[in-house]
């Protein structure tokens, strides 16, 4: 390969890479690279050609992020259950965008708090949860927020996880199609009321939520496949089982 013809072949392969992109409430759209969000500041830092500079919160009609390096692998150990690989490979790129109103943020964001609580590590798991509950003041995020907080500040109080999540409840947007946000706290919320029926020594009960977050809310992935998993085990474990 002639020297021209490598350079057209890097400078094609930096323009050929994905990038992120923000659409402001304006109309004006920008592509680049998001930098960080500031949860103090409640602001995007975005680079693009022009030069860096900050979006607030509230100026943001929407936010599209590429996949961070290790958000797929973190996918995949959450799914196979190695929680301490699921911290290391979701932490940095959740403190760096925890905030942003994106699918895969929001994966990770409640994907590592369940990733604490399996770890016993609740205290990082309710203040992950806080943050979350404080970045997301409402919609289907706040209610992932409010079901991890419930999870992380019950503890072995099975009946009172039950309680917490029964309050809850009025929040659930169930329809025949629900958008992925939906889907996603559904899937939290029911897979949270699993286990705590599970815990509570209702198998029947916690089977049916497995199943619920396997069939119908298999978003995100990696919770679908450890629901259908435990789903499973149950059923290995008394086969008198039965679901309509």
């Amino acid at each position: 390969m002639t020297l021209r013809l490598l350079f057209l072949f890097l400078g094609w392969g930096v323009v050929g890479q994905a990038q992120d992109q923000i659409r402001l409430k304006s109309g004006e759209t920008k592509t680049g690279e998001a930098v960080k969000f500031d949860e103090a500041t409640q602001a995007l830092t975005f680079k693009f050609d022009q030069g860096t500079l900050s979006y607030a919160q509230g100026d943001l009609a929407e936010v599209k992020l590429q996949e961070r390096p290790g958000v797929a692998e973190g996918r995949k150990a959450l799914a196979a259950g190695k929680m301490e690989e699921v911290v290391a490979k979701w932490g940095e790129p959740v403190n760096q965008f925890l905030g942003v109103d994106n699918p895969w943020v929001l994966e990770c964001t409640g994907g590592l708090g369940q990733a604490y609580l399996a770890l016993g590590r609740v205290a990082d798991a309710e203040s992950l949860y806080g943050r979350m509950k404080k970045a997301y003041p409402s919609g289907p995020a706040a209610l992932r927020a409010e079901v991890g907080l419930a999870v992380a500040t019950s503890g072995k109080d099975a009946a009172g996880l039950l309680a917490k999540l029964q309050a809850l409840e009025k929040d659930l947007k169930e329809s025949l199609r629900p958008l992925r946000a939906e889907r996603e706290a559904l899937a939290e919320f029911y897979f949270a009321r699993g286990e705590a029926w599970e815990k509570k020594g209702d198998e029947q009960k916690a089977l049916e939520d497995y199943l619920r977050v396997g069939i119908l809310y298999p978003d995100p992935p990696s919770l679908g496949l450890r629901s259908a998993k435990k789903a499973e085990a149950l059923r290995a474990a008394n086969k008198d089982l039965v679901t309509d």
